[in-house]
């Protein structure tokens, strides 16, 4: 194959790197990048190792295909399949949602964006995996806001996704299509991924169940990433019961996702269903009732549910956490510089030891370099920034994985003396459906809905919505928020009080 880099292609490189060469040294620094790439032959030859996601065993019904307007009111389908897994097991039969960002072999998958439309994974995430083994059937891929990189439901390329409480209103995001196939009562259960509230944002907003777990817990592999150290996928269904068993079917080493404890040991979850929890404490945050945004609907009915729980034996405690209030600067800088060294890297971020989807690499550079300008206006805001930031404020995404150290010791030492700390989900009600509104508008209003929940996406803590009442028809979520690797504390609260409140 032709190499040759010019001299001039060598000047260019080392001014993105910050140096300068003279024309003379840019002619000596050619030949070496030659007799390189001639080396690196090696590894193009080679074949890569069996160790990506396993073979598919299941047949799909077709390979996808768009939903009519008339099958999808609320817009939250991108394509419709249908693969039945075994005959069996723990989620025998159950209609099961993927957010669009998660593989399945042989359907398309967009992540929300027409960057990549048309573009099918030849392989299957492993949590995918996982659910067809334990009898699901996969019935379709749900839309969500473009990239991930949105909580408000309406940055998709794909049009905005409704509420079913109210079509006025918008389902949240970004896995906003897994909620309104929820609470519409297409499926019992979906599959989100969330990087600071996109699965417990649109399960407040639609009146779902929605569980990030703890970082780790559930194999990643096969999902289109955001940043390695806040990238979950977790359940999300119309009962916390639906939500404890496909726990208990994903969670996992899978031995391909570096970032799992190499001791992790998932529990029984569902044996956490049922239980009596008088006797435990939940510490109320009161910077998690006081943001600006903070509607007093929304307090007032999520003192209600917390109300409830005392009502059942459980101690509440009121505590102060000041930092609250400024972690979701520090949650957005990671999610934002982050996603901007997964676009650069095409999709895959090194220096993990990990399986790398070198397919999707190559795909992902191709359509980049050919659609780029088809990015939303969200995503080329956040990669724009976090360049410059990247360029005049080198050591800033450092200093931010720094303060979220102390971030996490100030919520472990409220854990240390209580089972979970509560809060509402959001601070105030759905975002409306406006046309209206500018760019800027509408990219402004994305963060406010995830001030609760983006924090804890950086500490790795579990977190889980419940539905806990309305405001103007529109449902509310109470957040449970719990130590590292104990989901099985927040599903017991939560079960409890859906039960008792049924």
């Amino acid at each position: 194959m032709k190499r040759d880099p010019t001299v001039d292609t060598i000047v260019k490189l080392a001014e993105n790197l910050g140096m300068s060469v003279t024309p003379s040294e840019a002619e000596d620094y050619a030949h070496l990048i030659e007799t390189t790439l001639a080396d690196y032959d090696v590894i193009r030859e080679m074949s890569e190792p069996a160790v990506s996601p396993e073979e598919q065993r299941y047949a799909r019904s077709d390979s996808g295909r768009r939903p009519d307007e008339g099958e999808d009111p609320y817009n939250a389908w991108i394509s419709r399949t249908k693969v039945a897994g075994a005959d069996d097991g723990l989620l025998a039969d159950a209609r099961v949602g993927l957010k669009d960002n998660i593989a399945l072999a042989g359907v398309e998958m967009t992540c929300g964006s027409t960057l990549l439309e048309g573009y099918v994974p030849s392989v299957t995430a492993t949590v995918v995996h996982r659910l067809l083994d334990e009898g699901a059937t996969i019935v379709g891929k749900n839309n969500m806001d473009s990239f991930g990189f949105s909580s408000s439901g309406d940055l998709s390329d794909f049009g905005a996704v409704r509420n079913p409480a109210d079509e006025s209103y918008l389902a949240g995001g970004s896995s906003g299509g897994c909620a309104a196939a929820l609470a519409s009562d297409e499926i019992e259960i979906a599959l989100g991924c969330d990087q600071g509230g996109s699965i417990c944002v649109p399960a407040a907003n639609c009146g779902v169940v929605g569980l990030r777990p703890t970082t780790g817990l559930v194999p990643y592999t096969g999902i289109f990433p955001v940043e390695r150290t806040i990238d979950h996928v977790g359940p999300m269904a119309q009962r916390v019961a639906d939500v404890a068993v496909t726990l208990e079917a994903i969670a996992g080493r899978d031995g391909l996702d570096s970032r799992q404890p190499a001791d992790l040991e998932p529990e029984g979850y569902t044996e956490a269903l049922g239980r009596d929890i008088s006797g435990l404490t939940v510490a109320l945050l009161e910077e998690g009732f006081d943001h600006p945004e903070s509607r007093a609907a929304v307090t007032d009915a999520v003192d209600s549910a917390v109300g409830r729980l005392a009502d059942l034996g459980v101690e509440v405690k009121r505590v102060s956490v000041p930092i609250h209030n400024r972690a979701p600067a520090v949650a957005w800088l990671i999610w934002g510089y982050g996603s901007l060294q997964v676009f650069k890297q095409a999709g895959q971020v090194p220096q993990h030891d990990g399986w790398y989807d070198t397919d999707f690499k190559r795909i992902f550079s191709k359509c980049r370099a050919a659609a780029g300008d088809t990015l939303s206006p969200m995503v080329k805001a956040t990669l724009l920034a976090m360049e410059y930031i990247d360029q005049r404020h080198t050591a800033l995404y450092g200093k931010a994985k720094n303060v979220s150290r102390t971030i996490t010791r100030r919520y472990d030492d409220v854990l240390a003396e209580a089972d979970a700390i509560v809060m509402p989900t959001t601070p105030g009600k759905p975002l409306g459906v406006d046309p209206e509104l500018n760019q800027i508008e509408r990219i402004i209003r994305t963060f406010p809905p995830n001030k609760n929940t983006c924090p804890f996406a950086i500490t790795g803590h579990p977190t889980l919505s419940v539905p806990c009442g309305t405001v103007d028809g529109l449902p509310i979520g109470m957040m449970l928020v719990g130590s590292r690797f104990d989901e099985s504390t927040i599903l017991s609260i939560g079960d409890a009080y859906e039960r008792h409140s049924s």
